[in-house]
């Protein structure tokens, strides 16, 4: 009888550890967030195939506060006010304006036509008054805007060069449009240094899509819509915007 319990207890011992097995038969895992290996008191684990790893310490470590409430058993994480891009635009601006919160916009080339020269002036005046956060944003991420037939295809109307951080307007898509009150105008322009500028920000981040073009315009044309409604474009505009959106999403 006492040989038969026993047998029953090292065979419940053999079946946990195996099924355990997999959890902690495992070599240490690194956990490393922005470069840097973070430490945590509870490790890093491999259950079922899946990588489990604590919440708290990931999110603490790229600024996000961690709540836990006990009545109702949940979790919640609440990331700061500016994102990592966003620290990377105001450490831009802090090194870089003269301390009474000027801070000489985008260069406009030679190559740019006079009526355009005109709007861009306007749009960076609007901007920073009405949008100062993207403002900064097209400060720090676009250098100089120039203009030159890009492409044929006249719904292109602006390209971003990232290693040069310009903006090249397409002069055929400007022609096409130079009757439309809606697509040529000061709040046009503006929102479209405002896309481009977000689009900049993105491969300075690392966030950038190179084999997602839908998905890197759907969130540059969603902070277009943002930027058009504080700036009170037409609804027209904002329609068209959304339409954008929808489209790269599908």
């Amino acid at each position: 009888m006492f040989r038969n319990r026993y047998k029953l207890i090292v065979s419940i011992i053999i079946i946990i550890l195996l099924l355990l097995g997999n959890v902690y038969a495992v070599p240490y895992i690194r956990l490393i967030i922005n470069g840097q290996q973070v430490y945590t008191d509870v490790p890093p684990q491999i259950v079922n195939g899946t990588t489990l790893v604590p919440i708290r310490v990931i999110s603490e470590t790229l600024g996000a506060k961690v709540n836990w409430d006990g009545d109702t058993q949940t979790v919640t994480v609440d990331m700061p006010q500016y994102t990592l891009e966003a620290k990377m635009v105001e450490h831009y601006w802090e090194t870089t304006n003269d301390n009474t919160g000027n801070i000489t916009p985008p260069a406009i080339d030679s190559s740019v036509s006079g009526t355009l020269n005109s709007y861009l002036k306007d749009a960076y005046t609007l901007l920073k008054q009405k949008a100062p956060e993207a403002y900064k944003l097209v400060c720090a991420y676009i250098s100089k805007v120039s203009e030159a037939e890009t492409t044929t295809d006249s719904n292109v109307f602006a390209t971003t060069y990232s290693n040069t951080h310009t903006i090249v307007f397409n002069t055929p898509a400007l022609k096409m449009f130079n009757n439309n009150p809606y697509f040529y105008n000061v709040e046009c322009i503006a929102i479209t240094l405002a896309h481009e500028a977000y689009h900049g920000q993105q491969m300075a981040s690392g966030s950038f899509e190179p084999n997602n073009v839908n998905c890197n315009e759907a969130t540059a044309y969603t902070y277009e819509y943002f930027v058009a409604k504080q700036l009170g474009v037409p609804q027209d505009l904002l329609n068209w915007i959304k339409t954008q959106i929808t489209n790269n999403l599908n």
